[in-house]
């Protein structure tokens, strides 16, 4: 397991100008981050270098460079749709397909090894009909796994949050039901965990229900109340309590840090503090699993590094 960042640690600038991702890899990398999940999301909106005409070209420049910096690129988020896709246009609906088809591809040039999906919710009158929202979804994402598969990139698919109504995959039992009706090795779990927290404040017993099925993190602390995405002790997720469980279920994948709220409205300068702040954050986590004993280790900040 290795520490990761989403490299929306630097997205959007004060100006509402989007980073360029080439320059989210270099600030990343000066932080201490080696690992990294590229953010392909604001592309649906016509931001990032995706949603340029020329993606692929920066796609191709982006891997060249992270190569020349000895960083790699394990994840990445696709875009995604809130709500029921029934309340979209056929334009907009055409525009998500489209982005999703780059994301894809963008992963495969990258060599990310599993790209992040939302789970559609069911419709309204179904929200308690399990069978019918994983047909649906299979249907709606069939062309995104197909395209993945084909480019060999694997999918994870994300708990998602429910607050006051019903939300479809919101928790561990519903994901596993989506993973094992695909029946793919390719098809696995991201365990959002800030997510997780509007529901429970005891969530080692959703990691062990997924098991081997877990293969992505969004690691994200919380209230429960708000989608803060700040970074881990800075809200009421137990990390202390947490993190050993990911050594006893044998998870394999990245410790990857999704907590660009701590970012979105700090001047450019004051980012890069941050970031190493995160870093050192991380490396503490990291010492809290035990991949031998699946103890609590004490940190130790002369052995961490």
């Amino acid at each position: 397991m290795r520490l990761s960042t989403s490299t929306n640690f630097f997205a959007y600038r004060l100006s509402g100008e989007y980073t360029p991702f080439a320059e989210a890899l270099s600030r990343c990398k000066a932080a201490g981050f080696h690992v990294l999940d590229v953010n392909f999301c604001a592309s649906l909106n016509g931001a990032s270098d995706l949603a340029e005409d020329n993606w692929r070209e920066r796609i191709e420049q982006l891997r060249d460079e992270a190569e020349k910096l000895g960083v790699v690129f394990t994840q990445s988020h696709p875009v995604f749709l809130t709500g029921h896709i029934g309340k979209y246009t056929a334009e907009k609906l055409e525009i998500y397909h489209e982005m999703m088809r780059r994301s894809i591809e963008a992963s495969s040039i990258l060599g990310v090894k599993w790209a992040v999906l939302h789970p559609i919710p069911g419709k309204p009158e179904a929200d308690f009909d399990e069978a019918a929202i994983i047909r649906e979804n299979l249907e709606f994402h069939g062309p995104a796994l197909e395209l993945a598969k084909k480019c060999g990139v694997g999918i994870a698919f994300e708990n998602m949050i429910e607050r006051s109504t019903r939300r479809f995959s919101s928790r561990a039992a519903e994901l596993v039901g989506l993973i094992d009706s695909i029946n793919d090795p390719g098809v696995g779990a991201c365990w959002d965990f800030g997510h997780s927290n509007f529901i429970t404040r005891d969530q080692r017993d959703e990691l062990r229900l997924l098991g081997k099925r877990l293969k992505a993190t969004h690691i994200n602390d919380n209230y429960g109340k708000e989608d803060e995405h700040m970074l881990p002790f800075h809200g009421s997720v137990d990390w202390h309590e947490l993190l050993p469980v990911l050594a006893e279920i044998g998870y394999e994948g990245d410790f990857t840090f999704e907590t660009h709220q701590e970012f979105t409205r700090l001047p450019e300068h004051l980012k890069d503090l941050v970031a190493h702040t995160a870093y050192e954050i991380g490396m503490y986590c990291m010492s809290l699993i035990r991949l031998d004993t699946f103890k609590i280790l004490e940190y130790d900040k002369k052995k961490h590094y």
